[in-house]
């Protein structure tokens, strides 16, 4: 019998009362679970078992199926800041989408857990901030995309040139999000940056909250840029192979929070 704090990745119906739900747990990595019954208004998962809830789950691990079955499962956190605010639950999901399609299955993964449930936590935080016009942090999302990029084996070094390898002193003159490479101003010379100077700069606000890592990223230079060049740069190593489908709706909502009110 295994005890531990599980993050729900995602959850499907199985028949008329059941569901599956694929969640990132503490001890064990991602696992499939058969919630038996879930869908009645007595079922004693009630609201643990939602997407993007940090949970304590029960089980017994059964090593001859992909389903386990849950026996108890009780919310430690069920996010309801986030779930309040259509653009952090929009990054949260394509967080969560990630893992659960390049994690491996079954697999004890306790970094990618800890990462995982602090991202979501900061987001939150920034929800509930937002809501009381408090200065947050928006970089979230970037900073996620850097940790996991590291765990997967994939570092990307946001303050060095990766011609010279000299220490940049400033923001870098060019990044190639193909092969991770940022490029000081002498070795890019008279070439044509590729990258956009908003995502120069965001890089390079990356990296000084690497050094100061208590000192909060207001205003990400660039934000969506940024993210866009490290989803590229992970997707260039990992192939990627498998559809994102939370990155459309994330593009969706970026659209409407954007669209004038009227």
């Amino acid at each position: 019998m295994i005890k531990t704090r599980a993050i729900v990745l995602h959850r499907f119906p199985y028949s008329d009362s059941s569901f599956i739900v694929k969640a990132l747990t503490e001890e064990c990595g991602v696992i499939s679970f058969i919630i038996k019954g879930a869908k009645r208004k007595e079922s004693p998962f009630k609201g643990a078992l939602d997407p993007l809830s940090l949970s304590e789950v029960v089980f017994r691990q059964n090593p001859s199926t992909d389903l386990q079955f849950v026996k108890e499962a009780s919310i430690i956190n069920w996010h309801g800041h986030l779930r309040a605010s259509l653009m952090e639950l929009a990054l949260a999901q394509v967080m969560a989408e990630i893992v659960l399609r390049y994690a491996p299955p079954a697999t004890p993964i306790p970094d990618e857990f800890t990462l995982l449930h602090n991202a979501l936590a900061e987001l939150d935080s920034t929800a509930s901030c937002s809501a009381s016009q408090t200065n947050t942090d928006d970089s979230i999302f970037s900073r996620w995309l850097l940790d996991i990029c590291d765990l997967w084996g994939y570092h990307l070094d946001l303050g060095v040139c990766s011609r010279c390898e000299k220490i940049l002193v400033e923001p870098a003159a060019d990044f190639s999000p193909e092969s991770g490479s940022l490029i000081c101003k002498h070795c890019l010379g008279v070439q044509s940056p590729r990258a956009r100077q908003e995502t120069l700069k965001g890089l390079w606000e990356l990296h000084l909250h690497e050094i100061h890592p208590n000192q909060a990223v207001q205003n990400l230079s660039g934000r969506i840029f940024v993210e866009n060049a490290l989803l590229s740069y992970l997707r260039n190593h990992i192939g990627f192979l498998k559809e994102i489908h939370s990155l459309s709706w994330l593009q969706e909502v970026r659209k409407l929070c954007s669209a004038p009110s009227t």
